[in-house]
């Protein structure tokens, strides 16, 4: 039962439970566990055993991407969109949103699934009046078109991983509201010690890259392969799938041989498992606001090996090193240097330690109660422009 004397918090993420890949919908999920020791939390979500979990309704990306595959669907959907299967989910689950927001209405709503989830919390507040708190995952993914896209939502307050788009925030839209907290990781989940899965190499060191198999994304997992392919005493393990698995695995067997290359699926309990069951950690992505998978790979005791920008030196440290992934030759030696250092394990774990869920979640709760007693000293609302101060970094 609900207590009446909390604050009521909701999240939106469709996918969350059904789809294991996605970095929004585990932190969702994580988000909402956390944050029940300070509100009452709902989670409108594709399936959780979460007790805040209400169905969110409508079509999950990961079934319409199944859909989209059809002959008879992909031709004229993919001329639509340029991810039909998410614009399915956001459309489809809208108005079972709504509804259920609009029966039920928290305290703050907190849209996990981008633009879907901001234009349901965006209309709910037309009519009730209550305030919205977004996560920009995509940072300046794309040019930034995500992110411009998503502030003209005007959420009540936007939490973003990097000072670097806080200001890029401020220089574009001066009055949002905008507060900075790093993603998260569970130190206790994701640690050293614990459980391995079995590898299907016969000797050698395990380089593991978690990514998303998709040829016009942004994880470049080709730029790996290619890398890999000039060291032949390592192995490569993708774990991951996507509607490019099938190439993915010609081209690394191609590369690299069966012996030394494989593509693996597991489901998200399993993950801190194959991290301690590899090397070290390498993901060759163009831009990455604040990947997950960067700091469950140090909280394991991985060295990563990535793309060279100012988001990720922050977030890496001196837990591995960055390079030119476009060079094949620079990425190749900057895996051979870490694979033959020792003692990467308590400089990964001592990095991942500043980014634990146990700090994120209590800056986290600030920012949510800060966003309800703006909400409620501006009431009532005339306008869906933020109120309060123009600004938090």
């Amino acid at each position: 039962m609900p207590n009446l004397n909390r604050r009521k918090v909701t999240l939106i993420s469709p996918s969350a439970g059904i789809s294991h890949s996605g970095g929004a919908e585990a932190f969702s999920l994580e988000m909402a566990r956390r944050l029940r020791p300070f509100f009452d939390v709902e989670l409108l979500a594709g399936h959780s055993d979460d007790p805040g979990f209400y169905p969110a309704g409508g079509i999950c990306r990961s079934v319409a991407r199944e859909w989209v595959k059809h002959p008879l669907l992909s031709v004229w959907m993919n001329r639509i969109a340029t991810h039909p299967d998410i614009v399915i989910e956001h459309v489809t689950s809208f108005f079972p949103c709504l509804g259920r927001l609009l029966t039920h209405t928290p305290d703050v709503i907190f849209p996990c699934n981008d633009y879907g989830g901001l234009a349901v919390a965006a209309l709910v507040r037309s009519i009730k009046g209550t305030p919205v708190l977004y996560t920009e995952h995509a940072g300046s993914m794309s040019g930034n078109k995500p992110l411009m896209r998503n502030l003209r939502f005007h959420p009540d307050e936007l939490v973003v991983f990097s000072p670097e788009t806080a200001r890029l925030v401020q220089q574009s839209h001066p009055q949002q509201s905008v507060s900075v907290i790093h993603n998260g990781v569970d130190l206790k989940r994701f640690s050293p010690e614990g459980n391995r899965v079995p590898l299907p190499f016969a000797e050698g060191p395990v380089v593991l890259c978690v990514a998303s198999l998709c040829r016009t994304g942004h994880k470049r997992v080709e730029l790996t392969l290619q890398a890999l392919a000039r060291l032949p005493g390592l192995n490569l393990l993708i774990c991951g799938d996507g509607p490019d698995r099938a190439y993915y695995q010609a081209l690394g067997e191609q590369l690299l041989g069966p012996d030394r290359f494989a593509i693996q699926t597991f489901r998200f309990e399993q993950m801190p498992d194959v991290y301690r069951s590899a090397d070290l950690f390498t993901l060759a992505s163009l831009d990455e606001p604040c990947a997950l998978s960067y700091l469950e790979a140090m909280a394991t005791g991985l060295p990563v090996v990535t793309t060279d920008d100012p988001m990720r030196r922050h977030t890496i440290g001196n837990a591995g090193l960055l390079c030119d992934v476009t060079d094949p030759v620079a990425y190749a030696a900057a895996l051979e240097t870490v694979s033959v250092q020792p003692n990467w394990q308590q400089l990964a774990c001592a990095n991942a330690a500043r980014f634990s869920w146990d700090t994120v979640i209590q800056e986290y709760e600030q920012v949510l109660n800060r966003v309800i007693e703006r909400s409620l000293a501006t009431a009532p609302r005339h306008s869906t422009l933020p109120r309060g101060p123009a600004r938090h970094i």
